[in-house]
């Protein structure tokens, strides 16, 4: 049995492969709100109805040294919004995220890492 490799994940965004990850190649995927909303109707009765004002939200470290950084540095001070695709490459599966731009960039000034932080409305599509 293979052991999961966490270097294997890849980051493309604006069709560039991302590189110069930090130490701990970590990454985080999450969804800010429900998809799902629950109501109560007038009669009491149920219903579940989608939530489109949900967000994903992805988090990746990368060196300060790094060559792609500078490059998401601009494109969040510019407001570029585009397509972030994430690949495993342990197991082969790919996350597209459309109508993604960056929030944040967050770290001290003399971190050795610093935290890209993408907002994404849609994951493959949906």
């Amino acid at each position: 049995m293979a052991v999961y490799d966490a270097k294997n994940i890849e980051f493309v965004w604006r069709g560039i492969t991302l590189s110069g990850t930090g130490d701990d190649h970590a990454y985080n995927i999450s969804q800010q709100n429900d998809s799902i909303t629950s109501y109560k109707g007038v009669q009491g009765e149920g219903l579940n109805i989608i939530n489109y004002q949900r967000q994903w939200r992805i988090t990746r470290t990368f060196k300060v040294d790094s060559v792609s950084l500078p490059m998401l540095i601009e494109d969040n001070l510019n407001n570029v919004e585009d397509t972030l695709i994430v690949r495993d490459l342990n197991t082969g599966i790919s996350d597209t995220f459309d109508n993604c731009v960056i929030m944040n960039i967050s770290g001290e000034q003399d971190a050795s890492t610093r935290t890209v932080t993408w907002n994404a409305l849609y994951r493959n599509g949906k």
